[in-house]
């Protein structure tokens, strides 16, 4: 059986993996005793939490206008736990920071691996329009990979400032 996600669920699962990433984030901030570092990572922590909040606000539109809410259906893990779904990319991952990071990394080696991560984001999320019901689906994820999209290019930014 093929799962097909609406786009309250779509943002639901968005919504987790921002929380994640904030978290992932903030946590990679503590290996650094470089302020400079630390402030990136908290800057791209502060990004991704920001990011969710702007998530849960579509979620909410979206339900007011449609009426629409999630599933949740015990015998359907998948949709009734986004966890799932935002557990299947990095940004999803409640693995410790520490385990890819060594805490010496250059301040371009932080930038490039946030710009890895962000492109890891959208491969996902292109993977995941096919598993959306509706048009209207398939239209919240692709504003989610725009975002990813002005995320990379901020990062880069970042990268060209000497």
């Amino acid at each position: 059986m093929e799962k097909k996600f609406s786009v309250f669920e779509i943002l639901e699962v968005a919504e987790k993996i921002e929380h994640n990433a904030a978290g992932f984030y903030l946590k990679a901030s503590e290996l650094y005793d470089d302020s400079q570092l630390r402030d990136i990572y908290h800057k791209l922590a502060n990004w991704r939490a920001k990011h969710e909040k702007i998530l849960t606000q579509r979620r909410k539109e979206y339900s007011e206008k449609t009426g629409a809410l999630g599933i949740f259906d015990p015998n359907d893990y998948v949709l009734s736990n986004p966890e799932v779904m935002a557990g299947l990319t990095w940004l999803g991952s409640k693995s410790e920071p520490a385990k890819a990071l060594t805490g010496q990394e250059t301040k371009k080696e932080v930038l490039h691996d946030a710009v890895k991560r962000a492109e890891e984001a959208i491969a996902f999320y292109e993977g995941l329009k096919d598993f959306a019901r509706d048009p209207e689906g398939e239209r919240a994820i692709d504003k989610i990979i725009e975002d990813e999209k002005q995320n990379i290019r901020l990062l880069m930014e970042q990268l060209e400032q000497k």
